[in-house]
């Protein structure tokens, strides 16, 4: 493309003469700036003509200065300051400009905080046990909307949210061929010194990002034991689909998991869908689920309720499928918004409900309203289930001594954003991890694969301006995301 435009260039520079390449382009640029559209506000003026800058033109230059000019200006409209943001980090890392990139993502990820609040989980999560120390989300129709998820392939979105197992595996063979294929192509072009170093390479970055391969160590019915004891009731949620009628996740508008992380069976589900009340009659109807009768509440007496309250008790049980050899039951404890859990658990979930009872761990509660609201998925981890996750990752566990928590989340526009915050109480401490943290990645780098997209390549880590968090961030372009998907 640019190769094209510096030949259009050039056979007009050819024609017209005195016209220099800058007044070409200044001309250009006069001419954008001067159409403005019916309605458009500044901040869509300044979105507008920075992409057109980067996407069409390829001036960066111009870019630069569009989305400075947006960040600046501050606008309301965080998904155009987002992808503006997202944008100049990527424009920032290219002219050697680490520092700023660093700045713009933590100013960035702070007002998003502070936009935070408990309602970026759905209603019905409160009711949860007090028991959960992780939960994770995605928002679909968030994802869907971005032009990043627009313009993946077909498979890759399949790879995401198909319930086909068939065409899973279908995919997941064609994307382990073509890493082969890459390996050995790789492996082909060095020499026997160069084979063995690259086989020590690995060995070294499997040595950071692993555990001690306990499961190695296991006979194959005590691995599957073990698969079985970690399942959760969020682990099968195309069966949940199936129920209500539904083909895969990308049905859902929204699906969240939360479990403890030491008992996998105090786990629950939630899922978001349209016409979620139409859905449950019809699958009644079908044979798919099967409305139970109203159970009686301990210190509610449910014929004293609205009929609209009484609704949110009801209960339904899956047909032909059970979680650790019981039930798997349904709720509806707020408009289209699905509660699935083990049927051991309903009753107590039912009571909450019943009594307006919010049981979140409260640190689990904390960290929900520090994730910005504009998030396409998030995952939460209280402190104690972070050190227990932690201890599981080898020499990698060195890098976060004693974590309050753990905080994941991607937003989503034309590229993705995705950060991770580790807080702590000691800004000392957190000063230590971070050094520790840069001196791997460097190494990490140095050891990366040609020609493969490695996310530690533009990991960006920093503290939190109270020295109390440790910061990851990186941003991801379609084709990072296409090649983690598909291998491309």
């Amino acid at each position: 493309m640019r190769a094209r435009a510096l030949s259009w260039l050039l056979v007009a520079t050819s024609l017209l003469g005195c016209w220099s390449r800058e007044a070409t382009w200044s001309a250009l640029d006069a001419r954008r700036s001067s159409v403005v559209r019916e309605g458009e506000s500044e901040a869509e003026r300044l979105y507008r003509h920075g992409r057109d800058c980067m996407d069409t033109l390829e001036r960066d230059d111009c870019a630069i200065d569009y989305f400075e000019q947006l960040v600046e200006l501050g606008p309301d409209r965080r998904d155009l300051v987002g992808d503006a943001t997202f944008r100049l980090v990527e424009l920032y890392r290219r002219h050697g400009k680490p520092e700023q990139a660093t700045l713009l993502l933590r100013k960035f990820w702070e007002l998003g905080m502070g936009l935070g609040s408990a309602g970026v989980v759905p209603y019905g999560t409160r009711f949860a046990p007090p028991t959960v120390t992780s939960l994770v989300m995605v928002d679909v129709d968030q994802l869907e909307a971005s032009r990043l998820h627009q313009d993946l392939p077909a498979d890759a979105k399949d790879m995401m949210f198909t319930c086909d197992q068939a065409r899973r595996e279908q995919l997941e063979a064609e994307v382990e061929a073509r890493r082969e294929a890459k390996r050995a192509e790789r492996l082909a072009a060095m020499t026997p010194e160069e084979r063995e170093a690259d086989q020590q390479r690995q060995a070294r970055q499997r040595s950071r990002f692993r555990g001690d391969d306990k499961d190695k160590q296991l006979s194959e019915e005590e691995q599957e034991k073990r698969r079985e004891e970690e399942r959760t009731v969020f682990g099968d949620l195309c069966t949940i689909a199936t129920a209500l009628g539904l083909t895969d996740y990308r049905d859902f508008s929204l699906f969240l998991g939360a479990s403890n992380h030491d008992d996998s069976g105090q786990s629950i589900a939630l899922v978001r869908v349209d016409e979620l009340e139409t859905r449950l009659t019809e699958s009644v109807a079908a044979g798919r689920l099967v409305l139970e009768p109203e159970q009686p509440i301990e210190g509610r007496d449910l014929t004293a309720m609205p009929q609209s309250f009484r609704d949110k008790l009801r209960v339904w049980t899956i047909v032909d499928h059970e979680f650790r050899g019981a039930p798997v039951q349904v709720m509806s404890f707020d408009k289209n918004e699905l509660f699935i859990a083990p049927q051991a658990l309903v009753p107590e979930l039912l009571h909450a409900r019943a009594h307006d009872q919010n049981r979140l761990d409260p640190k689990l509660r904390e960290l929900i309203e520090q994730v910005p609201a504009d998030i396409a998925f998030t995952t939460i981890i209280t402190p104690q289930a972070t050190q227990a996750f932690m201890s599981e990752l080898g020499t990698m566990a060195k890098l976060l001594p004693n974590p309050e928590g753990l905080l994941i989340a991607a937003v989503v526009y034309d590229y993705a954003g995705l950060f991770v915050r580790v807080p702590t109480e000691d800004s000392v401490k957190a000063w230590v991890i971070l050094s520790l943290a840069r001196k791997l990645l460097d190494g990490v780098r140095s050891d990366e694969d040609d020609g493969e997209v490695n996310f530690m390549t533009n990991m960006d880590i920093s503290q939190s301006r109270d020295g109390k968090a440790l910061l990851m961030t990186n941003i991801l372009t379609k084709a990072a995301v296409t090649q983690v998907f598909l291998g491309y």
